[in-house]
């Protein structure tokens, strides 16, 4: 199915008369705005490019979500999204060539079905300063019984047990730094869930995608399963995947100690692109706690993260194919081994909720801050406001990587931004 097909279809759904024939839907969705203005250093490769070291930027996106419920045992759902991106630093971007090292560095990408089993993604235009698409996000057929639910279409899967890092969630994770975190974009894939008492929650999962050449491949596709086992207070996940060619098995737990809440994730993968190593270790753990102090509602969570296939620099570890893979893919999101991160919110009003939390490289001790605000302005309107501030010197993960050919310097900008979201 192609993407005019997909959004044909959709549109269709949404205008026919399901009341004629007595038929259930839910339709809900969001129309966001977004600005933000990013600072670079004056040496910067993209300060450079344009001989300025302010960049204005935006987007707006609509979302539609349905749900129709065609008998008490079946369902579809489907998600419809319309974006707009551009400004200034994507200019810029143009500006260095698509030849340049560092475009793909610095662009903004659009979701992919280069791999995916259906490509129901579209541009409607396309240029050096905005990009227009629009996309099925979610298109999946549910069917409930008592032995289960399968569900088989274009959707999203979360596992793990990690706040901001969570190496267990391979399909379509998010990244560490992102704040957006309402949707996830969706994967075509068959999924199958079921629980009972002691084992609380069983899935299996198929995730086919194809190569470069567009033909279905095994190599590239995942499968596997993830068994939760609950026992009065303490869950224990058990976990076996084979991914990329990969093996990964892993294990997590979930408990209280106190009033606070622990998670831990353990990951061991078998490696099949790296000669020179057999495989490699990551895990997670976390603790979080929620308390009142002078009438006010405080939460908080600390975290610790440790990468077995991470180096000691970015420079290094650019340098590691089977870890580049990897980032590229949207597997791992750090070049370093170990990294604490932590989040405090702070109910100032019941509509206003402040933010802050940090992503900490404990090897080069390089950070990145991330203070936000929440106002739910209405009941369907919320405007969100933040910045992001890396720190770190030369040669830091969120420092100042600098290319020793050019002396150009290629960090993170220093940004600001606000959104602004209607919900329906």
């Amino acid at each position: 199915m192609n993407s005019r097909a997909a959004v044909c279809l959709f549109l269709w759904m949404l205008s026919f008369p399901f009341s004629v024939f007595a038929l259930e839907y839910e339709v809900s969705g969001h129309i966001r705005g977004q600005s933000s203005l990013s600072w670079y250093q004056e040496n910067h490769l993209l300060a450079e490019m344009e001989d300025k070291q302010l960049f204005l930027d935006g987007s707006i996106d609509l979302r539609i979500n349905s749900a129709f419920f065609l008998t008490d045992y079946i369902s579809l759902d489907l998600a419809y999204e319309a974006v707009t991106v551009g400004g200034q630093s994507r200019k810029a971007v143009a500006n260095l060539g698509s030849d340049s090292s560092y475009a793909q560095l610095f662009r903004g990408s659009i979701p992919s079905d280069d791999r995916q089993l259906f490509d129901l993604t579209g541009e409607s235009s396309n240029n050096e300063e905005y990009t227009a698409y629009h996309r099925i996000d979610r298109l999946f057929l549910a069917l409930d019984s008592n032995y289960g639910t399968v569900k088989a279409g274009r959707q999203a899967l979360t596992w793990g047990n990690g706040q901001i890092f969570n190496p267990v969630d391979l399909v379509n994770p998010f990244a560490p730094a992102d704040i957006i975190r309402d949707y996830k974009v969706g994967t075509d894939m068959l999924l199958y869930q079921t629980g009972g008492e002691r084992i609380s929650d069983l899935q299996l999962v198929y995730v086919p995608r194809r190569n470069l050449e567009g033909t279905l491949d095994e190599a590239q596709s995942t499968y596997g399963s993830k068994i939760r086992m609950s026992q009065n207070e303490l869950d224990i996940d058990l976990l076996l995947l084979r991914t990329y060619e990969d093996t990964v098995v892993g294990t997590g737990l979930t408990g209280f100690l106190g009033n606070a809440l622990y998670r831990t994730d353990w990951t061991l993968t078998f490696l099949d692109d790296d000669p020179e190593r057999n495989q490699y270790l990551t895990i997670v753990a976390n603790l979080d706690y929620s308390w009142v102090l002078r009438d006010k509602n405080w939460y908080g969570f600390v975290e610790l993260y440790y990468n077995g296939l991470g180096a000691d620099s970015p420079g290094e570890a650019f340098q590691d194919e089977a870890l580049v893979a990897r980032l590229l893919r949207g597997e791992l999101f750090v070049t370093g081994k170990y990294y604490f991160d932590a989040m405090v919110q702070y109910e100032a009003h019941p509509l206003i909720n402040c933010f802050v939390s940090v992503i900490v490289n404990l090897k080069d001790h390089s950070f990145l801050l991330q203070p936000r605000l929440v106002w739910e302005v209405t009941e369907s309107s919320q405007v969100l406001t933040g910045v992001n501030l890396p720190v770190g010197g030369g040669g830091d993960e969120f420092g100042e990587g600098e290319d020793l050919e050019t002396g150009f310097v290629t960090g993170r900008a220093v940004q600001g931004y606000a959104l602004i979201t209607w919900f329906f």
